[in-house]
């Protein structure tokens, strides 16, 4: 009997070992960059996608591929909405902060504070790279000249008007953004996006 167990303690801690061998082979950034990817296409390009892409609901899988679970949460967002989507990405991409606050404008973005509507490209810009990019807790220099620390905005700020194409952007790029971080490989989703952005504008 004590050999038994002590042959079957052998062959789990063999079987442990074995498996920590092959995950130590998987490509992590190769695995979060198809994540990112396949999250990217299906916003931008399809229009359809998993909502909650949370770590709960993706594995690795033995051989290094990428196995996503649980599509019971399933966003659909419009063509015109993921154009909009695309623009956002590209302008942040560029740093292109004036475009980045025309389209948070135009497309009905409010945010107020106690000195009245948040107008200033520079905090849109913020505002919408922390939607569409990753976590930027710089200083912010306004337009005024004056430098303010953002988090402080952040407290001030009571948002009025968030279009859907915000919301179901900012959420789906946060759980990302998350995952990235979780497994100490921060991201730009900007830049991981920019690609599929402009296949979705028809751009080379």
């Amino acid at each position: 009997q004590a050999a038994r167990e002590d042959y079957q303690l052998l062959e789990e801690r063999e079987s442990k070992l074995q498996a920590k061998k092959k995950f130590e082979k998987v490509n992590l950034n190769r695995v979060l960059k198809t994540l990112v990817q396949v999250h990217g296409i299906q916003m931008l390009v399809t229009g359809v996608y998993n909502a909650d892409p949370h770590p709960g609901n993706i594995l690795v899988l033995p051989d290094g591929k990428l196995g996503l679970l649980d599509y019971g949460m399933v966003g659909r967002i419009s063509e015109s909405d993921r154009k909009t989507i695309a623009r956002t990405i590209l302008a942040l991409e560029n740093k292109d902060k004036r475009t980045t606050a025309n389209i948070y404008r135009e497309n009905g973005y409010k945010a107020t504070n106690s000195k009245g509507d948040l107008v200033d490209d520079n905090v849109l810009h913020r505002f919408a790279s922390f939607h569409f990019d990753k976590i930027d807790l710089s200083p912010l220099s306004l337009e005024s000249g004056e430098t303010v620390n953002i988090l402080e905005v952040l407290r001030s700020t009571r948002e009025v008007v968030t279009p859907t194409w915000v919301e179901e952007g900012r959420r789906l790029a946060g759980l990302l953004q998350g995952v990235a971080a979780q497994a100490a490989r921060p991201i730009s989703l900007a830049k991981e996006w920019s690609p599929i952005a402009k296949k979705a504008l028809g751009k080379k």
